[in-house]
């Protein structure tokens, strides 16, 4: 079982925190997820790398608002040491 969590569409942070956190206990995994249309603003990164996020759900590269996302998790990846991208037979 898992949980995609629309961030935007729940309500507030603190509705989308307790979804995640029901899910959690429950023993699902959790995939944040994008809306499409969004801005450039790569906060959604950081929300489910600090939620440790199993998934991130934000699309393909061809627009920037989702290149952003994922050039996040990149730098997040650089800063950190943690790998946030599972490569297959890495």
């Amino acid at each position: 079982n898992a949980l995609l969590l629309k961030v935007n569409q729940i309500g507030t942070l603190s509705e989308a925190a307790d979804a995640y956190r029901l899910a959690r206990a429950a023993g699902w995994a959790v995939t944040v997820s994008a809306r499409s249309g969004e801005t450039e603003d790569d906060w959604l990164a950081d929300l489910s790398v600090g939620w440790a996020g199993n998934q991130i759900k934000v699309g393909s590269i061809t627009q920037s608002e989702r290149l952003a996302k994922y050039n996040r998790l990149l730098a997040i990846e650089a800063e950190t040491g943690l790998p946030m991208v599972n490569w297959p037979n890495s």
